[in-house]
């Protein structure tokens, strides 16, 4: 913060007197930069910062950003003080502020800078009257508000407390030295505060990966004995003949252990039936087994590279490559958002599934728009595909076609070769009153009669986002 000597040096040092207000620069809420034009100096920049810790003002040579919108303020400023040559700069009396007289088409106004902390912090443009025209922060309860009058409270007599000039390097101006100061202060703020963001994801997407490890481990545990089900249904086949309907259990003997067995059985099923349910379970307990050890050996070597990523990012002193590379990760998850269900890129359009109740719900809740498509396969349970539309673009027939095939290798009617389904938009769905998660009725649905394609299910299914 600048105190009322240092604002006096650094007046005393541009040239502001006779110039004219050529351009203004916003590059956020609390700054810009006037771009000056002076007869003798020709062209300079003074830098503005208002109502922040590191409040102050000073010449640049610094290009800072520009801000992608501009603020109201900043609004009035350009359509007001550019062309207008300042032809009076005074500073208050003892203190951190200071006043241009302005003329503009014969008319004369003023800009009032007060470089405070607190409240009083603020640019007002006020007229010959006093009257406010506009101000960069509206404060009503120290009755400064466009339109009202401009109180100048000024000091009579010195503070009591003695400020001193910050001590600087001879060979250049204080407002170099202010203007390098503040900037450098600023970067190593810029600096800390973005390593404390990308921390931030760091943990997010580092603890999303050990929960995918966990579930993966927890599946690998819980499908670990799939040999074990295929024994059972060897034995049971080798023994068929002994089975009849209506049994719940059979007693066998384990002929690779020598010791008996009971298989539990349905008794509403033939044996044959009964095998094959135990031959399936066989099959599928493998194959999720199987799925589970490749998720898992995929995730830990994500999880590698993303802490090697993490540590050489925040390893980085450069803030420009430090931005840049998060940056750019920031824009690398977007494009392949994790959502909460497989997602499926195709021809530009994202197909997001839903695998049981709890993910159906999710989906709904977080990742589908009134404007998505559902789609989902009538009388079987199973789960729901979204497709994400485009604004301004009609869905083609091929991507619901391509959406109903998901729709139907996620359902119970997998095994199937046909199968009815029906689609709205997400916007047509409502919850039953009481009804379990996920169950939704659609209204304003279109009918869809499927024949499987082979090939082209094959197809979907290599489109699924890694």
């Amino acid at each position: 913060m600048l105190n009322y000597k240092e604002v006096e040096l650094l007046l005393s040092e541009i040239p502001f007197q006779d110039s004219y207000i050529q351009d203004i620069r916003e590059s956020d809420y609390h700054s810009f930069t006037l771009s000056f034009f002076n007869k003798e100096e020709k062209a300079y920049d003074v830098y503005f910062e208002i109502a922040t810790e590191d409040a102050h003002f000073s010449l640049t040579k610094r290009t800072r950003r520009k801000s992608s919108t501009m603020q109201r303020f900043t609004q009035f400023l350009k359509s007001r003080i550019i062309g207008a040559r300042i032809i009076e700069v005074r500073q208050a009396p003892w203190d951190r502020a200071f006043h241009f007289k302005l003329l503009k088409a014969e008319r004369i106004f003023f800009i009032l800078f007060r470089f405070y902390s607190g409240p009083g912090a603020n640019i007002i443009v006020y007229d010959e009257n006093l009257i406010i025209e506009d101000l960069m922060f509206r404060r009503p309860k120290r009755n400064e508000m466009s339109g009202s009058t401009l109180v100048l409270e000024e000091r009579t007599f010195p503070p009591e407390k003695e400020f001193f000039v910050r001590v600087h390097p001879e060979e250049i101006t204080f407002n170099e030295f202010i203007d390098d100061y503040y900037y450098e202060k600023g970067r190593n703020e810029n600096i800390e505060a973005l390593k404390a963001e990308v921390e931030k994801a760091r943990e997010r997407e580092l603890g999303e990966i050990r929960r995918n490890i966990k579930r993966a481990e927890e599946k690998i545990k819980s499908t670990k004995d799939f040999e074990g089900t295929k024994r059972i249904a060897d034995i049971l086949s080798s023994y068929l003949h002994m089975v009849r309907k209506g049994m719940s259990e059979v007693t066998l003997l384990d002929y690779m252990r020598d010791e008996n067995i009971t298989i539990p059985l349905k008794a509403e099923l033939n044996p044959r039936d009964n095998l094959e349910r135990y031959y399936k379970n066989y099959q599928k307990e493998k194959k999720s087994h199987e799925l589970a050890l490749e998720e898992l050996r995929k995730e830990n070597e994500r999880l590698d590279e993303r802490q090697s990523y993490y540590e050489k990012l925040l390893a980085s002193p450069d803030i420009k490559k430090l931005k840049s590379t998060f940056d750019d990760n920031r824009k690398r998850e977007e494009s392949i958002r994790r959502y909460h269900g497989p997602s499926f890129i195709d021809s530009g359009y994202t197909l997001i599934v839903g695998r049981n109740s709890r993910e159906n719900d999710e989906i709904l809740r977080h990742d589908a728009r009134g404007n998505d498509i559902w789609v989902h396969v009538r009388d079987y349970s199973g789960g729901y595909v979204i497709i994400k539309t485009m604004k301004g673009k009609e869905v083609p027939f091929s991507i619901i076609l391509d959406a109903a095939h998901l729709a139907l290798h996620y359902s119970k009617a997998k095994d199937e070769k046909s199968a009815d389904l029906y689609y709205t938009y997400v916007k047509y769905l409502r919850r039953a009153k009481d009804a379990k998660q996920g169950l939704v009725l659609p209204t304003q649905e279109k009918n869809l009669f499927l024949k499987v394609e082979e090939e082209r299910m094959k197809r979907i299914l290599g489109l699924k986002v890694d």
